[in-house]
């Protein structure tokens, strides 16, 4: 399996053996229609449980190959305005997919690698995620974030939100955590995204994560 076009073949449709991807997707007809045809093949909403030390939760979003959306409502609290959630909104959203999007590839040994890409939508329906906004400073968690937090912090529990658990040290209610203090965005917010935080992204496609070609 891999998340190129034969993968999504042998995967969706059990092809074996030698197939052309017309054949596999299209019966022999015009290639021009072959994205909309593949697309709704391998898109998934992907669900599954997440426990870790005394913190569980479960996991959602949508996987179109190396495309990822996660649909996220927030709700404010009274008398934060539209113009302040407007603005985090922007930030929030544009520091999560620049700091996600494009650090590593799905693929296998000859076949085309495709960079993992994130979007975030913040809607008001069919949401994945709900998010309470609290104004002010705070601990923010999956569930709640606070107006002065930065994108930084929004990433961070992002992470979450594909299934990472924290990796800061907790010892004294965490004590046998592990990795701790590992200097990623799991750990203190930063800017480091080892591959290890997208395998299950190429697991669910039975590929593999690999450095995006250059």
């Amino acid at each position: 399996m891999s998340a190129s076009v034969r993968g999504a073949a042998r995967r969706y449709l059990n092809r074996t053996g030698n197939f052309t991807v017309r054949q596999a997707f299209l019966g022999g007809g015009p290639t021009n229609s072959l994205i909309s045809a593949l697309r709704p093949l391998v898109r998934r909403e992907i669900s599954f449980p997440v426990s870790e030390c005394v913190y569980s939760w479960t996991t959602r979003y949508q996987q179109t190959w190396s495309d990822v959306v996660v649909r996220i409502r927030l709700n404010p609290d009274a008398g934060i305005t539209e113009a302040t959630m407007a603005g985090l909104r922007n930030a929030w959203e544009t520091t999560i997919q620049d700091r996600w999007s494009n650090r590593w590839a799905i693929g296998r040994s000859g076949e085309i690698a495709l960079p993992v890409r994130f979007d975030v939508q913040w809607v008001t329906s069919n949401e994945h995620y709900v998010v309470r906004v609290r104004p002010g400073p705070g601990r923010s968690n999956l569930g709640t974030w606070h107006t002065a937090d930065t994108g930084a912090v929004a990433s961070h529990e992002f992470g979450h939100m594909l299934g990472n658990p924290d990796e800061y040290a907790e010892r004294d209610i965490c004590p046998n955590r592990d990795p701790v203090n590992s200097g990623t965005i799991m750990d203190n917010s930063s800017n480091t995204i080892p591959a290890r935080l997208l395998a299950r992204l190429a697991t669910e496609l039975g590929s593999a994560i690999v450095t995006i070609p250059r």
